[in-house]
């Protein structure tokens, strides 16, 4: 659901909409329980069930100006998650994106030490046919409606830029994750430094021994050091991490470029002595567990 762009734009968005989602932030208390399918997609299971009704196929991607009736789609869509998911939503604001309108953003800002960083929630709205309950069968214009208790969705802290106007920009520190081609012809493939980076971050600052996958705390996104938020109350961790993890970059950089990331990694090693065991207290009691569904698919829960 992401893409790489320092500058959002957030001017396009709705009072009808902020007002549902003006309550205090929830925080989260407690076990955090979110889980994985196998193609690593994270999700909740709401205690009950949202319906999402049919929303156009196509939009221009230079349209700020939403399609009919989609921010009433929103305000259902918010109505429903401040009661099922308040700890995700309440307190932020949406803002229409015209590059992909079945996703739905939300944001909310919340500075440390003088810092700003972004909050942004992003809520797939995509049917996956076998996890949910077909309401009405969408065509080439109109994608299905549907209700469904899983909530599969994105949310993140990132650093910001100071100054960015009425736009938001991502401060980004990490000029580029790639790192080559593989195979030959048809068989060509990008290859990217992105998972290693963030099995990098993530081992930097979980307990020693912790089994995460798929869950990555620390990563790599939209060029920065982020922090994937689920669980957070707020962003003082990443503050935190990036301190100890921003002025090695170069050198992170260099050694996945030639190296896939294993715990052996000379430079890893140094950095691990260096970070404060506290950084990770928030996951001693982190656990991945395997199951398969129904459909005998391997599904991962997370809980910390």
């Amino acid at each position: 659901m992401s893409r790489n762009t320092s500058r959002i734009r957030v001017s396009r968005t709705s009072d009808r909409v902020n007002d549902i989602l003006s309550g205090a932030v929830i925080r989260q208390g407690g076990t955090a329980i979110c889980h994985y399918n196998q193609s690593e997609d994270q999700f909740i299971v709401l205690p009950g069930t949202v319906f999402v009704p049919a929303l156009p196929v196509h939009h221009a991607m230079d349209d700020y100006e939403p399609p009919p009736e989609y921010e009433g789609v929103v305000a259902e869509l918010a109505t429903a998650l401040m009661t099922l998911a308040p700890s995700l939503i309440a307190g932020t604001t949406w803002f229409f994106d015209p590059v992909d309108i079945h996703t739905p953003k939300f944001y909310r800002t919340a500075t440390v030490e003088g810092v700003p960083y972004l909050y942004l929630l992003l809520i797939d709205l995509t049917c996956r046919p076998l996890e949910c309950k077909i309401s009405e069968e969408g065509t080439n214009r109109r994608t299905h409606s549907f209700w469904t208790n899983r909530l599969y969705f994105e949310c993140d802290w990132f650093p910001l830029a100071d100054g960015a106007g009425d736009d938001l920009e991502i401060a980004q520190s990490i000029p580029f994750t790639w790192k080559g081609e593989a195979g030959q012809g048809y068989m060509v493939h990008g290859i990217w430094m992105d998972a290693d980076i963030n099995k990098f971050f993530s081992k930097l600052i979980l307990p020693a021994g912790k089994r995460n996958y798929p869950y990555y705390p620390l990563t790599c996104k939209q060029h920065c050091v982020s922090m994937n938020a689920f669980g957070q109350d707020g962003p003082e961790l990443l503050h935190r991490a990036r301190a100890s993890v921003e002025p090695a970059l170069d050198s992170i950089l260099e050694v996945l470029h030639a190296y896939p990331f294993t715990e052996t990694l000379p430079l890893f090693q140094e950095l691990k002595g260096k970070i404060a065991p506290e950084l990770g207290a928030r996951w001693e009691s982190l656990a991945v567990t395997v199951s398969l569904n129904e459909r005998e698919q391997k599904e991962y829960t997370v809980a910390f």
